[in-house]
């Protein structure tokens, strides 16, 4: 029973992601449809809605979420404590180097990938969506598990400076380690096309559940310590949820999160307090 729940939990997270997704690709279509976007203002629009996006959910979590007591008490997940870290201030210097590499990231993306137009095909949307993610995490777990290997670790090391998470710690790496999980994270547009309007809705809903799965808060997407497990032990959960970690038998079992939210954990608590009542 246990092993059906986890595995419906995992395809939770998926729909959400696909879901989310296509809610935001129909406002971004309404928005721009009648647009005619030439090359560099794509690049604008998509580098804008990345870090805007990023900045925003992350003050969100960090600055009002983490600040209310009650709701940091009620969206922790986490089971052991952690020693806390003080995390590095953000400098001038350093949003400027970041928006750059953004800037550069979405030249070559856009450059590179093949162009469809989807229009608001909501159902053909969300097929593209769900096949997204599912790519997506099992590139990110290939490259995450690699840079987790003896002859690729230095890479890795910056973004585990701490062991203790903040949602900001999604973009603590290195300038190696950014092009390679920016690589994983596009490789599957390659295969698939783009649309504008996707790459918009992936971009703010990608760092949503970036975000939240270094938090150490389970929010919307991510039910679990998950991320927060693989900090706190440099090992085990490579990939963005546990899917691909189940297939290849590196999962850290995480702690469910129960709640509106998380519909999956919510049924199996009340099936497993009802066995235990009769």
């Amino acid at each position: 029973m246990h092993k059906i729940f986890n595995f419906l939990l995992e395809i939770e997270f998926y729909l959400k992601i696909a879901i989310s997704c296509t809610i935001f690709q129909q406002l971004f279509y309404y928005l721009l449809h009648d647009l005619e976007l030439n090359f560099p203002m794509q690049v604008i629009l998509y580098w804008l809605v990345g870090s805007s996006s990023f900045y925003a959910l992350g003050i969100l979590i960090e600055k009002v979420i983490k600040k209310n007591n009650i709701l940091t008490e009620k969206l922790t997940a986490r089971v052991s404590k952690v020693k806390p870290q003080p995390f590095p201030a953000f400098t001038v210097k350093g949003i400027i180097l970041g928006e750059i590499k953004a800037v550069i990231s979405a030249s070559i993306v856009l450059f590179l990938a093949p162009e469809v137009q989807r229009g608001n095909d909501i159902f053909l949307n969300f097929g593209w969506f769900l096949m997204r993610i599912i790519a997506a995490d099992l590139c990110f777990y290939i490259a995450h598990w690699l840079l987790h290997r003896r002859w690729l670790q230095k890479i890795h090391l910056k973004h585990h400076e701490f062991r203790d998470s903040s949602s900001f710690v999604a973009g603590h790496k290195s300038l190696i380690e950014y092009v390679i999980v920016t690589i994983t994270d596009v490789l599957p547009i390659f295969i698939f096309g783009y649309d504008i309007t996707q790459l918009c809705a992936w971009s703010a809903i990608g760092n949503a559940y970036n975000l939240e799965g270094h938090s150490s808060l389970s929010i919307f997407f991510i039910p679990s310590d998950f991320h927060d497990l693989h900090h706190s032990s440099f090992t085990g959960n490579y990939g963005i949820h546990g899917f691909w970690d189940r297939v290849f038998n590196t999962l850290n079992p995480p702690t469910k999160k129960q709640g509106i939210m998380f519909p999956v954990s919510l049924v199996e608590s009340k099936i497993i307090d009802s066995a235990r009542i009769g």
